[in-house]
C-alpha cells in the first residue's frame, strides 16, 4: 500500500539521510521542501520578502501546498513518498519566529500525509552533526536557542503522529526504528 510519510525534525538530527533511505527501502519517491524546483528561487524570494515573517511564512506554505499535491498524486499513483519536512516544520518554525497567524483554517485545504514523524536526538549529539556541517544556517542557528528549539519542538510534537528517537542509531538502524513506528514493509529486495 502506498503512503505518504512525512519526516520531520530540526535540523541536524538526520531527516534527510532517513527520507532518501527509507524511500529507497520502501521502494518509494523521496522529496523534500521546498523541491528542486523552487529551491535555488529560495534565496531570491526570501530576500524580496524582506522582514515580512507572515510573508516567508506564507511563501512555504504555498510550497508545502505544491509538493504536497505532487507528493499525494504519487501516492494516489501506487508509489509511496517519503518528505523531508512539510506542514508541521512551516508551521513551527513560523511560530517559533513570531507568527500569529490561523494556520489551522487554511490546513482542510492543503494535502495531508498519511502519518507524519517526528525525529527527536540527543541534543549534543545534534549540536555535534550541526558543527560538523561547517557553515550554519540560519535556521540552524536559531535551533541552538533553548527558546525557539522549544516552542518548534512543541509544535512538532504536537502535529507528528508518531515520534521516534533515533540517538545512537546508524543509517539502517534509522531506518528500521521508524519502519517499526510507523508499520509499513519495505520493498521486496
Amino acid at each position: 500500500m502506498a503512503r505518504f510519510i512525512v519526516i520531520e525534525s530540526l535540523d541536524g538530527v538526520g531527516k534527510t539521510t532517513l527520507t532518501r533511505n527509507l524511500a529507497a527501502a520502501l521502494g518509494g519517491i523521496a522529496m523534500s521542501m521546498p523541491g528542486p524546483a523552487i529551491k535555488p528561487l529560495r534565496e531570491p524570494i526570501q530576500a524580496a520578502l524582506g522582514d515580512a515573517r507572515i510573508a516567508h511564512a506564507l511563501f512555504y506554505l504555498a510550497v508545502a501546498a505544491a509538493e504536497g499535491t505532487r507528493a499525494r498524486a504519487a501516492t494516489d499513483a501506487g508509489r509511496s513518498v517519503v518528505m523531508d519536512r512539510f506542514l508541521a516544520s512551516t508551521i513551527a518554525y513560523a511560530r517559533a519566529r513570531g507568527v500569529d497567524a490561523d494556520f489551522d483554517a487554511l490546513l482542510p485545504a492543503l494535502p495531508r500525509p498519511d502519518v507524519s514523524v517526528l525525529l527527536t536526538l540527543d541534543e549534543d549529539e545534534r549540536i555535534r552533526r550541526l558543527g560538523a556541517r561547517g557553515e550554519m544556517s540560519l535556521a540552524d542557528i536559531q535551533s541552538l536557542d533553548p527558546t525557539f528549539r522549544g516552542v518548534v519542538m512543541a509544535e512538532l510534537g504536537g502535529r507528528c503522529d508518531l515520534q521516534v528517537d533515533v540517538t545512537g542509531a546508524d543509517e539502517e538502524e534509522a531506518v528500521r526504528r521508524v519502519i517499526g513506528a510507523i508499520g509499513c514493509l519495505p520493498a521486496a529486495q
